[in-house]
């Protein structure tokens, strides 16, 4: 993945599900936002609809962000596009709506980022070839960075398209998860805040990871973390946390 690292040199800004703090995460919305505050990469979840369509959601199940009920995985596109997915947030953002992958990545201009977020499934095969399809498709490859915290998946994936820049995601035992993510050849691994320390650091850049941690809205936690070398940072308020890192001296 060529472009990796910040514009500026510095730490990445990641917006988790767009600028999920002030719009409704994962929708057109949040995704504008976050271009608007120039957040370096935009993190989102993919998952795989019953008719094999790719769309940008989190949760297992509808309740939660939309007007829909069940699983997302047993409902066709057409069911979940005419959801309504902005008003549970906020009445302003009604109308939004559950996006395509494509749709999503046609979004998010060059030379920002993406991090597309694999849910586990039991259709591995059909989710990566609709994947690498739509990422061909969309021309993003470059800009791409596949993540998961499913191992088994992103051997697939290398497998599929080994050009495809990959991270591993770790909620806990972090020094297991690390050597999976070498013997996977992942670009970079992504520790839980909690996880990360100066050593944890240090040895995935000795062995050519990044490490960007997820998940930090608090601009004096960025600070900590920025003085142990991590590279990128997830987070809910870009505006935030991209000013906090701003004030720290190169």
């Amino acid at each position: 993945m060529r472009h990796i690292a910040s514009r500026h040199g510095g730490i990445l800004v990641i917006a988790h599900r767009g600028a999920s703090a002030e719009a409704p995460e994962g929708t057109r919305a949040a995704i504008r936002l976050a271009l608007r505050y120039r957040a370096d990469m935009i993190e989102l979840d993919v998952q795989m609809t019953r008719d094999r369509r790719l769309v940008i959601f989190h949760d297992d199940r509808l309740e939660r962000t939309t007007d829909g009920r069940g699983r997302l995985g047993m409902r066709r596109y057409a069911e979940l596009a005419r959801l309504e997915a902005g008003a549970w947030f906020a009445p302003r953002f009604s109308g939004e709506r559950i996006l395509l992958a494509s749709q999503a990545l046609s979004l998010i201009p060059p030379p920002r980022r993406i991090n597309l977020e694999l849910k586990r499934t039991a259709r591995r095969r059909a989710l990566i070839r609709q994947l690498v399809r739509r990422v061909r498709g969309t021309r993003t490859a470059g800009r791409v960075l596949i993540s998961s915290f499913d191992a088994g998946l992103l051997g697939r994936v290398k497998a599929a398209a080994p050009r495809l820049a990959r991270a591993l995601l770790c909620r806990d035992r972090p020094r297991r998860a690390l050597r999976r993510a070498i013997r996977l050849q992942c670009r970079a691994f992504h520790p839980h805040v909690s996880l990360v320390s100066p050593s944890l650091v240090a040895d995935a850049h000795a062995a050519g990871l990044r490490v960007h941690a997820w998940t930090v809205d608090d601009p004096q936690e960025a600070r900590r973390l920025a003085r142990m070398g991590i590279d990128g940072l997830f987070t809910n308020v870009p505006a935030r946390i991209r000013a906090a890192l701003s004030r720290i001296p190169r």
